[in-house]
């Protein structure tokens, strides 16, 4: 990425400004995890990705309690791969930065992350927890080109090949919709203008590859779009996976304001164009108590389930989201609910 985030520290507020840098132009194709042949994911029936989101994990906090809550969240899904969708940290150290990637290693299952708006608010940098990921190793599927030309520390694709191992069966794209704005207003940040042309060449270079043409996509950031709201209220309520609409346990709430950033860079009028896109559903976080999920103009919006009790959120509504990929490429999807009682 181009453009270098500096953290400072006041007491009260960690605040971030930031500054551009010449960066170097990439071909797209690097852009993609690198799979060696033993590290190649491989779609089987009904393949299922956890979502985790807002872990808000700092140094003060009891570790080991949030990742044995986390525990039954993850043994019940039993996923084949793991998205975490951003604020990973607040006030954390490189300690536990590296704690949290031990733990998801840990699952033996393929796991990414993208970045929310307060990874920056830690005692490293978000380059650091760049360039840590990008040479993790093991079942961390990351990779971002901190030298490039492109805003943000984590754009980047994962491929979920056929059985064979022979085409593109279904595809997972990382976006890093950034942190805070500093410009004519103070707020949250969105996804700018290189972003949006990545992902077009992204799509356009995904469908020259075999089984590409056919391949879909399912998008995983922290920040959602400011047509969140036009999708809660006009777009199709799209319930769990054996629940009807109006079932008293499907669990679609929307419990506080959406914050997405006041910018639209118009990013969805890309997403809801099948000559430029690839994508049907998003999934992202930030908001902790709202859980609802619509399809609105041809793509779902998603809102994932906050993962531990840190910072503010409702105990009835935490947990994770299980999202499952079909042989159809249909999907479905679940959300799994615990409390800490169970583990205190």
């Amino acid at each position: 990425m181009n453009k270098k985030n500096v953290s400072l520290f006041p007491l009260i507020f960690g605040i971030t400004l930031s500054s551009c840098a010449t960066g170097v132009r990439h071909n797209i194709s690097e852009y993609f995890v690198d799979t060696t042949p033993e590290r190649v994911i491989k779609y089987h029936d009904d393949f299922k990705i956890l979502q985790l989101t807002d872990l808000h994990l700092g140094d003060k906090e009891n570790r080991e309690l949030h990742f044995k809550f986390m525990d039954l969240t993850i043994n019940e899904a039993n996923p084949d791969m793991i998205v975490v969708t951003g604020d990973l940290f607040t006030f954390a150290s490189k300690g536990t930065a590296i704690a949290l990637f031990k733990y998801l290693d840990s699952k033996g299952k393929p796991w990414t992350v993208c970045y929310g708006n307060h990874d920056e608010q830690c005692y490293f940098s978000v380059d650091w927890l760049t360039n840590y990921l990008n040479n993790y190793g093991s079942y961390c599927y990351y990779k971002d080109i901190q030298d490039d030309d492109i805003q943000g520390n984590c754009n980047f694709a994962i491929n979920i090949m056929n059985a064979a191992g022979t085409e593109i069966f279904e595809q997972v794209i990382i976006m890093d919709s950034n942190r805070y704005y500093y410009g004519s207003y103070f707020g949250y940040d969105y996804f700018k203008q290189d972003q949006i042309e990545w992902y077009k060449n992204l799509v356009a270079y995904t469908r020259t590859q075999p089984g590409g043409a056919d391949a879909q996509s399912l998008m995983f950031y922290h920040i959602p779009l400011p047509e969140i709201n036009d999708a809660y209220e006009h777009g199709t309520l799209i319930p769990d996976e054996g629940k009807t609409a109006t079932d008293p346990t499907n669990i679609d709430v929307k419990r506080e304001k959406s914050c997405p950033p006041d910018t639209n860079s118009g990013f969805f009028d890309v997403l809801k164009n099948p000559a430029l896109s690839n994508t049907k559903a998003m999934f992202f976080g930030h908001d902790h108590i709202n859980t609802f999920r619509r399809e609105y103009q041809g793509v779902i919006f998603n809102y994932g389930i906050k993962s531990t009790d840190c910072i503010y959120h409702d105990e009835d509504l935490l947990g994770g989201q299980v999202i499952t990929i079909k042989n159809d490429r249909s999907l479905s999807f679940k959300r799994i609910f615990h409390t800490y009682k169970e583990v205190m």
